[in-house]
């Protein structure tokens, strides 16, 4: 959008969204007072390709043809040039073929009249009318009068469009720019691609001298100046009333409704609000208009929900949309259709549309909608039948093998558990005093993280932790609280990098941070002396150093501790065989800590069943920006365009290449590439090389030398995957990513946007064509652009990989039958029951007509609002549904959502499985094992007026008439 203000030049949007069209059409005239032409047809374009100035929306649909541009342009438009040798029939002969028709009188458009050797027509673009006259065979003159008549402009040449464009055969190629057409732009034109932009990056890679918006343009962005972070009412509205000044607001949002109702409340003037379906727009300061979306909208009027549940459940961690195959728990296997809306005289719900096979249609409340999982399995799978007993079988052999797996996972536990770990006193002055010296301030899931870690900690169990992360959402500092607290303790720490480079970042972070507070830091890697490692070994035996950074070296025999009782590890999956054998001979009976960006996928479920605990990191620190992920195949000039970009803005660029062999000669082939296309201005980018065949200390002095900023492009190998920050680096190029799994590819990508400003990581395979794993694995990393989306990718691994081996036991067979999210739903279930954690119970359904349909500016999206259903409904005691309860705005409707929510905990916990109103009663079926005394127990908590009456064991039923409404009736009895 703020593009669009650049002046002098001719502006052309290709976009696939007629909500994006909509959008740019009111941004034009009420920001820019200048209207947005729609081309709609090829006639159209030609004619915008000879104009110099003006702002153009093109479908990019209408790009998508194949054939040759002389043919296309002949069936498009048709030129009439002063001093033609044309006669006055072949001008006729050409209009009618165009679609243009005989009129006495010239009112309507695309007409004709001829009066002697003179044709006028009236178009059917513009409207106006245009005098062609003859001498002879010549055409003498061309006269073009505006639709006002007051206007008389003589012309050499006319356009006149096809009316009948539609109906000429013109074969169409979809998802396939025609580049001859786009060649028509000229160079100098500003192209805003507003569509996916991943379909079209091999075509326009022949264009490098246009210029997208979208694909790096900081002339473009300088001309917003974006407004500070503003997060709650009172901010917004001091913003509004006084920090603005005089300037005009404009308000772009889709919760309408919200937005005027607080603007008139508060008698704010000078302020326009354009209502827009879709998102799009970002909120800025240009020129003298304010520019307020619902980037910032959204932060103030939609109230942030509590992610302390976000770790309990997987499908939680997954993003559900319609398409998606679902996993019913009762009903199988399903496609997730939409969120749908039903009404009847007294009632209004949401349901989950699920379609099975056999065009069968199952509708799922919302308030169910914890009976749904996202499917991860087997690609192929064949949705279920809902008439047939085929689930209820896989179902029956799922839970027999799930019942032998949750057994030998809890031998392993109990094996563990033997082992006493040392209880860590709390040490709060201190340890508060340490997390106020952190330079940020933590985000919510640090905080929750941190209290986890000293909860176990402080435990006489063996902390065995792991920290889950994406890259740059600060697991480091949470690593440093239990390693400042475990000081504070009297014991040393050991932290463990597969990495030589990591374990020097890590050195040296942990030196600044932890030294103000009097820890005493040590590394031991291959780089290290003779001498200096001796005195290391020493200092270790002594109580000399406090904490150990280092890499397998620190894996040696000879290396000994006086009193060791933390064990970080970072990225545990790195290590080799050996290696992780002798980090379980040193975790023995002292506290684990494992730090991962992207979990193995046995960590994963092995925290997920209950033997190893973990905290997920899902809130990026403020200001994090997702990394702009392309994929294209090798591409010459994307690649200038990308190193020339990223210089042109003081940065550095990392290519990644993963053959050692042949990087001097990809090394002169980048400086070629780049030679060619540079200006002579501009000065020879320098290159330097790493990889792992190299010494030890030459590796380590190279990547310095980048970080220092003696070099503009580092060519290496994965030696840099984990850990090493470039905060200079924003732009990586990785060649052949195919050949890479998506781990290591999501972390390869976390080595740049460590700062503030845009990055870009460009996906370049060379294959000619990629097989179909291959193609999964680069779709999900560039699906996965969102902050936090490291679990995602460990899922989608998982399924890609397949389930076979995913859990370590060779008895997992079935996973992929029911999908990993209720396989692990129901492992987790069962280890729960056999550790009697908790007796197993049904969830209480409550069948009685109250609505919740929630106005939609509780929602930033369709998804938001199914996350926040998955959120509520995972909820387990009340206490959890008070704290999401309070930072919520109540009106009717979610407080009877919060109702049915607290009925449901407080029923299930006395047996009931179902509430409904059968004729002029409300009736409870209760769980088939309950007992005498638990029906006498149900009745002393809820026969508070004596009136129920105890049909069976099972069912107890009371009249309606003793309440005016469900809801009193629900409040009364749980009260």
């Amino acid at each position: 959008m703020k593009s669009l203000v650049v002046e002098g030049q001719k502006k052309v949007i290709i976009t696939d969204s007629e909500s994006d069209i909509s959008i740019l059409r009111q941004f034009a005239k009420t920001v820019l007072d200048t209207p947005i032409q729609l081309l709609t047809d090829l006639a159209e374009f030609w004619m915008m390709s000879e104009s110099h100035a003006g702002i153009f929306v093109i479908s990019s649909t209408l790009l998508e043809t194949s054939g040759d541009i002389g043919y296309l342009r002949r069936h498009s438009l048709y030129e009439i040039t002063r001093g033609a040798e044309q006669t006055i029939e072949n001008v006729i002969e050409k209009l009618i073929e165009f679609g243009y028709i005989h009129a006495t009188h010239l009112g309507e458009l695309a007409t004709y009249r001829r009066e002697g050797s003179v044709v006028t027509i009236t178009d059917a673009h513009s409207g106006n009318q245009v005098h062609i006259e003859w001498f002879d065979t010549e055409i003498d003159s061309i006269v073009e009068i505006d639709s006002r008549g007051d206007e008389r402009r003589y012309r050499d040449t006319i356009s006149i469009k096809n009316q009948k464009l539609s109906e000429t055969p013109i074969e169409r190629k979809v998802g396939i720019i025609n580049m001859d057409l786009l060649a028509l732009v000229e160079s100098e034109s500003t192209i805003l691609l507003g569509c996916d932009f991943l379909p079209y990056i091999d075509q326009l890679r022949h264009i490098s001298d246009f210029h997208f918006t979208d694909f790096h343009r900081d002339d473009a962005i300088s001309l917003g100046v974006d407004i500070p972070t503003i997060e709650h009412i009172d901010a917004f509205l001091a913003f509004l009333r006084e920090e603005r000044g005089e300037q005009r607001v404009i308000i772009y949002t889709k919760f309408i409704k919200t937005v005027q109702e607080f603007v008139e409340f508060h008698a704010i003037v000078n302020i326009e609000i354009i209502d827009v379906a879709k998102g799009g727009m970002e909120s800025c300061i240009m020129k003298d208009i304010i520019i307020i979306a619902d980037d910032i909208i959204g932060n103030v009027f939609v109230r942030t929900r509590n992610k302390k549940s976000i770790a309990k459940h997987l499908d939680l961690l997954l993003t559900l949309a319609p398409g998606d195959l679902v996993v019913h728990r009762e009903h199988g296997i399903a496609l997730f259709h939409a969120v749908t809306k039903k009404s009847t005289v007294n009632l209004e719900r949401e349901y989950i549309e699920l379609h099975y096979a056999e065009g069968d249609k199952l509708f799922v409340p919302l308030t169910e909608i914890y009976r749904v999982s996202k499917y991860l399995g087997k690609p192929d799978v064949e949705l279920t039948k809902l008439s047939g007993k085929e689930w209820e079988r896989t179902m029956s052999k799922t839970t027999e093998e799930i019942e032998a797996i949750a057994l030998d996972i809890l031998e392993t536990n109990a094996r563990r558990s033997l082992a006493k770990g040392r209880s860590f006193a709390s040490f709060q002055g201190k340890e508060r005093e340490f997390q106020d010296a952190f330079a940020y301030e933590y985000t919510q899931d640090q905080s929750r993280a941190i209290e986890e870690v000293f909860a176990d900690m402080e435990s006489e169990l063996a902390m065995d932790r792991l920290i889950s992360g994406d890259v740059g959402f600060g697991k480091t500092e949470i690593a440093m609280n239990a390693i400042y607290k475990a000081v504070l303790a009297g014991t040393q720490v050991a932290v463990i990098s597969p990495l030589l480079v990591l374990a020097d970042e890590h050195y040296e972070t942990f030196v600044e941070r932890l030294s103000p507070f009097g820890v005493r830091v040590g590394i031991m890697t291959r780089m290290n002396t003779g001498r200096e490692i001796a005195t290391t070994l020493e200092d270790l035996r002594d109580g000399k150093i406090d904490v150990v950074v280092g890499t397998h070296r620190l894996l040696s025999e000879d290396v000994r501790y006086k009193r060791l009782g933390l064990l970080v590890i970072d990225e545990e999956h790195k290590f080799g065989v050996t290696h992780k054998e002798r980090i379980k001979k040193i975790r023995a009976g002292i506290d684990i800590l494992a730090l991962s960006a992207t979990p193995i996928p046995r960590s994963l479920n092995l925290a997920l069943s209950g033997l190893k605990k973990i905290s997920i990191i899902a809130t990026p620190p403020k200001k994090k920006k997702p990394i702009e992920t392309i994929i294209t195949r090798w591409n010459e000039g994307v690649i200038a365009h990308a190193v020339e970009y990223e210089m042109g803005r003081g940065g550095q660029v990392i290519i990644l290449h993963n053959r050692i062999r042949g990087m001097d000669a990809l090394a002169k082939e980048i400086e070629g590439i780049i030679g060619k296309s540079k200006s002579a201005k501009q000065e020879s980018p320098k290159i330097i090389i790493t990889h792992g065949q190299m010494p030890g200390d030459k590796i380590e002095d190279r990547i310095h030398a980048f970080k220092k900023r003696e070099y503009d492009i580092l060519l290496s190998t994965t030696i840099i995957e984990n850990g090493v920050n470039f905060l200079s680096a924003n732009t990586i190029i990785i060649i052949d990513p195919e050949e890479f799994g998506l781990a290591s590819l999501h972390q390869l990508r976390g080595r740049v946007g460590r700062k503030d400003a845009d990055a870009y990581c460009y996906l370049m395979y060379r294959k000619p064509e990629l097989g179909k794993d291959e193609k999964e694995r680069l779709i999900t990393i560039a699906n996965n652009t969102h902050l936090g989306a490291g679990f995602e990718i460990a899922m989608r691994d998982m399924e890609i990989r397949g389930a076979g081996d995913v859990l370590g036991i060779k008895q997992s067979g079935r996973s992929k039958d029911i999908g990993l999210t209720l396989y692990f739903r129901l492992l987790e279930e069962r280890i729960a029951e056999l550790r009697e954690e908790k007796k197993k119970r049904t969830r209480a359904k409550i069948e009685l007509e109250i609505s919740y349909v929630l106005p939609v500016e509780y929602f930033l999206s369709e998804a938001d609002k199914l996350n926040f259903f998955r959120e509520i409904e995972s909820l387990e005691t009340l206490e959890e549904l008070d704290e999401m309860e309070s930072v919520m705005d109540t009106n009717e409707n979610l407080s009877n959502l919060f109702l049915i929510i607290r009925s449901r905990l407080i029923l299930s916990d006395y047996g009931v499985v179902k509430l409904s109103k059968i004729g002029l009663n409300y009736v409870f079926d209760l769980e088939e094992r309950t007992t005498v005394a638990d029906a006498k127990r149900f009745l002393d908590r809820f026969d508070t007026r004596n009136s129920m009456i105890l049909l069976s064991v099972r069912k107890i039923r009371v009249e309606i008439q003793y309440w005016k409404t469900v809801e009193k009736f629900l409040k009364d009895i749980i009260r």
